[in-house]
């Protein structure tokens, strides 16, 4: 087994809806504040940290702590838990599944109820059912057992799901994005320490990408740097039903060196780095146009700009609870960030 499993496991299963990123934050404090010059938590929430090197040149390393979830808007008569979801969670994925409640007593578990067959027609079954028209169930029967037990509004609420390990290197669970950009910032962090660098390395573990990238925009400009390395998921193509050239990616086939997305076209001096390093070293990786977008397109545009290019971690079945990645795309995204940094002066 990997020596990467357990803290794979513990970061995902740590709780951190967007907005919401307290607990994951305080975890990912306790594992870098021994390999660091310097950490601390901004009033937004990142936690930045700083290794020092030798020359002038400020480069950033940002992951986004946040996980798609959901928060408690209201609670009804039955005790019932109303929902509002925070960020791209899709309503098609929603019925049935376990949940966990984080309430200031302690965590409680539901589950998302949905109309069985029973009580449906073919054409209501065939219909995606909107968000504001389900409910968690915790097996409270009053909005007063519900509220004793601890549910308040604004309560986070995260997918009740662990990490499974399937055949070969294959790794499947809820919140890989981006946790497993938070794994390998932390790693990297890690495999810098006592090394002479020719640049100063920033990391910002940031809030809110979710969201409208809102903790990046605030970590970059307070941070200034002049070269970033955005580490985040991106969506794989490889399965059936995926239109034809929607993207090249796959998993298993290395880092994603993402040359553009639908808000960011990347800069040339980092998209090269990454590029040369990579066929230096032999590293599998890959060149792509991208779907969706990351905290590149808020870095780049910090103060007077950001030489900025995102180096991603493949992965099939994005914001859903059934995430799968490769250990091997891992395992190959630090060696290539790692070495990649260690150029720079």
């Amino acid at each position: 087994m990997s020596e990467l499993i357990p803290l794979i496991e513990e970061l995902i299963t740590t709780p951190g809806v967007s907005g919401f990123e307290y607990q994951i934050a305080q975890l990912i404090v306790t594992k870098i504040e021994d390999h660091v010059d310097e950490v601390k938590i901004d009033r937004l929430g990142n936690v930045l940290a700083r290794v020092s090197g030798k020359g002038a040149t400020r480069v950033l390393i940002d992951a986004h702590m946040d996980e798609v979830g959901l928060v408690v808007k209201a609670i009804d008569d039955k005790g019932f838990v109303r929902f509002e979801v925070l960020g791209g969670l899709d309503n098609r994925i929603l019925p049935a599944q376990r949940v966990i409640i984080h309430t200031k007593k302690g965590d409680i578990k539901g589950t998302i109820g949905f109309m069985p067959p029973h009580f449906t027609t073919g054409k209501e079954r065939d219909k995606v059912i909107p968000a504001e028209n389900l409910f968690i169930d915790i097996g409270a029967s009053s909005k007063e057992e519900a509220v004793e037990a601890g549910v308040s509004i604004i309560d986070p609420i995260t997918l009740q799901r662990g990490l499974d390990h399937l055949l070969g290197t294959r790794l499947c669970g809820k919140a890989f994005d981006d946790r497993i950009g938070c794994l390998v910032a932390i790693e990297c962090i890690k495999n810098l320490k006592n090394q002479e660098l020719g640049a100063d390395i920033l990391y910002s573990f940031s809030v809110e990408e979710e969201r409208g990238l809102r903790g990046a925009t605030v970590s970059s400009y307070s941070l200034k740097p002049e070269i970033a390395f955005p580490v985040d998921t991106t969506s794989s193509a490889d399965f059936p039903e995926v239109k034809p050239y929607t993207t090249t990616i796959e998993i298993g086939k290395g880092p994603v060196i993402r040359a553009v997305d639908v808000r960011f076209v990347s800069n040339r001096q980092p998209r090269e780095m990454l590029i040369q390093t990579a066929e230096k070293l032999k590293i599998p990786h890959q060149v792509a146009v991208a779907m969706g977008s990351t905290n590149g397109a808020a870095i780049q545009l910090s103060r007077e700009g950001v030489a900025t290019c995102p180096l991603c971690i493949p992965v099939r079945y994005t914001h859903s609870p059934v995430e799968i990645v490769d250990l091997k795309d891992i395992e190959n995204t630090i060696k290539l960030l790692t070495e990649t940094l260690k150029t720079i002066t």
